[in-house]
């Protein structure tokens, strides 16, 4: 059971070559140069694009199938996003951005409800819900976003840079909150991350990208621990 990556993408000055297995229960970090295809990658699992050669899959599911045309839209992946600048929607209130994805695919009010109470105990922002984003810190936002991912229980986690816009104090308590989810989650994590003190801490694995430079970015991620 595991992500299947067997593809790659190009645009004008740019071309990603992605060849990755990451199994259940695996934390995958992602490292590399900025421009090198890092938060491409997960983009692709996400399906916010589409690879114009090769497949994705997952458990035997199939993402992205170049050759076919087959191609899963995002909401039909369960897949998880936690974006580096955190992308909470900012007229909502903290209690309705965790929510969001829970009504978006239609759950009942009884199961929102109890589900929202979950995750505000689990991520320790009870006292939150009613405040809006531009009232929170940068450390509490975070809270937020990764509350709103694992609300919809996704197979699939994905973290760009999650603590790079972060202080000190922040950013030390974020990563002691995602390393105890990380021990807990059952499915995928790939961890973007400029850190090496973050990746030590958090990733099982290790994926770094090779990149050559000359008109075109040519960049290929592979396989390693």
């Amino acid at each position: 059971m595991s992500l299947r990556l067997s593809c790659s993408i190009e645009r004008r000055d740019f071309a990603l070559t992605v060849n990755l297995t990451v199994g259940r229960g695996d934390v995958r970090a992602i490292i590399g140069p900025n421009g090198s295809g890092k938060t491409t990658t997960l983009h692709l699992v996400a399906g916010l694009l589409a690879a114009d050669a090769g497949t994705i899959s997952f458990d035997g599911q199939m993402f992205d199938d170049a050759a076919s045309g087959g191609f899963l839209q995002p909401e039909q992946r369960h897949v998880g996003v936690m974006f580096q600048d955190n992308a909470l929607f900012p007229h909502l209130s903290v209690a309705d951005n965790i929510a969001f994805g829970l009504r978006a695919r239609g759950n009942d009010r009884e199961k929102v409800r109890h589900v929202l109470a979950e995750m505000l105990a689990r991520l320790d922002i009870v006292h939150l819900a009613r405040r809006f984003p531009r009232e929170l810190s940068g450390g509490q936002q975070q809270r937020v976003a990764l509350a709103r991912v694992l609300a919809t229980q996704p197979d699939i986690l994905l973290l760009d840079e999650p603590t790079s816009s972060l202080d000190t104090d922040a950013r030390d308590e974020i990563r002691e909150l995602l390393g105890n989810t990380f021990r807990d989650f059952p499915g995928v994590v790939l961890l973007v991350s400029h850190d090496e003190a973050e990746t030590q801490r958090l990733a099982t694995s290790v994926t770094r990208i090779d990149l050559r430079r000359d008109s075109t970015v040519m960049a290929s991620l592979n396989d390693s621990v």
